[in-house]
């Protein structure tokens, strides 16, 4: 992985539980240590955030398709009740 460049944010990974909570609001704690095993960027996280908010089809049309951490990420999400993608 090359690093990431000076104020480049997004490729940085995420390390703790309230960044995944600043992004992503209320999450069970169980889905929050599943994502950080994935070690996923603050990318990965935002990718997977646009497509459960319902934007998906808007990114899939772009030719973004959701795949590896994204998916997954997007699959957790999608199974946490705790989880109010309305709520943004």
């Amino acid at each position: 992985m090359k690093p990431p460049i000076k104020g480049d944010s997004k490729n940085l990974p995420i390390t703790s539980a309230d960044e995944i909570r600043h992004l992503a609001g209320p999450l069970a704690d169980h889905t929050i240590a599943e994502i950080l095993g994935l070690l996923p960027t603050v990318e990965d996280l935002e990718v997977a955030l646009v497509y459960a908010r319902g934007d998906g089809d808007v990114a899939g049309k772009a030719g973004h398709v959701l795949a590896g951490k994204p998916a997954r990420i997007y699959e957790l999400l999608s199974e946490d009740d705790s989880y109010q993608s309305d709520e943004f």
